[in-house]
């Protein structure tokens, strides 16, 4: 049993529930359990706070304010977004194109990005490589007649990606495909840009080259005035790249799966002939339509850019922790690395137990050898308590 495995002091009915939940795990595979899912099948569970999955909560307050305002307030029109088609995927791609500054011949939108990650691996790539650790649905997606190769990124080095060494290992793995999460998913690890566009350079020969920037909302990097940050700058001058965004991390809205990707439009038109049609929801039809609005992009941003005081509020917390190693972040989460004789899986089960924290143990994750912790960052009162959670257990 996992309790047997940490000097963590661990009681009899702590012990009855760890079991439950390493089994819930198990059939979890490499994602965490869904907080509905946990809570049915051990009631003994309550989640005050999650800090597993990865949005701002500032934002997805806003969203809920405007929906309400909107939507809840006319039950006709919510009677109809439920009763009717949503548009098609051109459509929205049209409404979309304006705020990002993408014609919207190249926009692909998606039922949340891994959708987008699907249909681009199933399509256009039949060897991918990969930095390890990261985000799993990028090997987890490739068929039986995919190949999957990888690059081991450094923990001593804060997961760095080395230009040279990256470019290197692509070309000798002869892939056609290569990804790029920036930040990467699960250590928060930003590409300068100068470091980015050198590689795509250089890899511009590869079939498709992926740019994930599903998490560069919460980066400190430059942004265009009453933009929204992205890597289109660099990315669009490489051919061959697609770019992938999800919305549920910085907008908050993960329940009702929206994302998108940017690619050549031959690509989009093969994909939209053979499907993805109508894979998105009245729900995230609505979402959308809000980028038309330019007094809600404005709130946005300022609710991000409050937003990130909390993320540096936290982090320059966890830097002062003697008990845990808490590595560089330019994303809205952090992944901390425990004691070898400490199990992960444990320390998460009872962050959840004693105090309804829920965070993410990454131990299983490919590319990570050790006890690891991702941690989301939430509203300010919330992180204190995850603060005060990690320090009660851990220090």
């Amino acid at each position: 049993m996992l309790s047997d495995l940490t000097p963590l002091r661990v009681s009899l009915k702590e012990r009855e529930i760890l079991s439950q939940l390493e089994q819930l795990s198990a059939r979890s595979g490499s994602h965490s359990p869904s907080l509905g899912t946990m809570q049915q099948l051990i009631p003994e569970i309550n989640v005050d706070i999650d800090s597993c999955y990865l949005s701002n909560p500032l934002a997805t307050d806003l969203f809920w304010s405007h929906f309400n305002a909107d939507v809840l307030a006319d039950p006709q029109l919510f009677k109809r977004m439920l009763e009717a088609y949503p548009s098609q995927n051109r459509e929205i791609a049209e409404r979309l194109s304006t705020a990002l500054g993408i014609d919207a011949n190249h926009l692909f939108i998606a039922n949340g990005a891994t959708e987008a990650i699907q249909a681009v691996i199933h399509n256009y790539s039949s060897h991918i490589h990969i930095s390890i650790p990261t985000f799993s649905p990028y090997y987890e997606f490739a068929g039986p007649h995919t190949q999957v190769t990888k690059f081991q990124l450094d923990p001593a080095k804060n997961f760095a990606v080395d230009p040279e060494e990256y470019v290197e290992s692509v070309l000798r793995s002869k892939a056609d495909t290569a990804v790029l999460i920036s930040p990467n998913n699960p250590d928060g690890y930003l590409i300068p840009d100068a470091d980015l566009e050198w590689i795509l350079s250089q890899l511009s020969s590869l079939r498709t080259m992926i740019v994930d920037e599903s998490f560069v909302h919460f980066a400190d990097r430059p942004t265009a005035p009453g933009g929204l940050p992205t890597l289109t700058g660099i990315t669009q001058q490489f051919e061959n790249v697609t770019v992938v965004k999800s919305m549920s991390k910085d907008f908050g809205i993960a329940g009702i799966r929206a994302g998108y990707a940017i690619m050549q439009p031959e690509r989009v038109d093969q994909l939209l002939a053979h499907g993805y049609l109508w894979n998105t929801s009245g729900l995230a039809e609505y979402f959308f339509s809000l980028f038309d609005r330019s007094a809600f992009l404005t709130e946005y941003r300022q609710e991000l850019f409050r937003y990130r005081r909390f993320i540096d509020n936290f982090t320059t917390a966890t830097a002062r922790f003697d008990f845990v190693r808490a590595f560089d972040t330019s994303a809205n989460f952090q992944l901390m690395q425990i004691h070898a004789d400490v199990s992960a899986e444990v320390v998460t089960a009872l962050l959840l137990l004693r105090h309804g924290i829920y965070v993410r143990n990454c131990s299983d994750k490919i590319g990570l050898d050790g006890e690891f912790l991702r941690v989301a960052i939430r509203t300010e009162p919330e992180n204190a308590k995850v603060l005060d959670a990690l320090a009660d257990i851990l220090s």
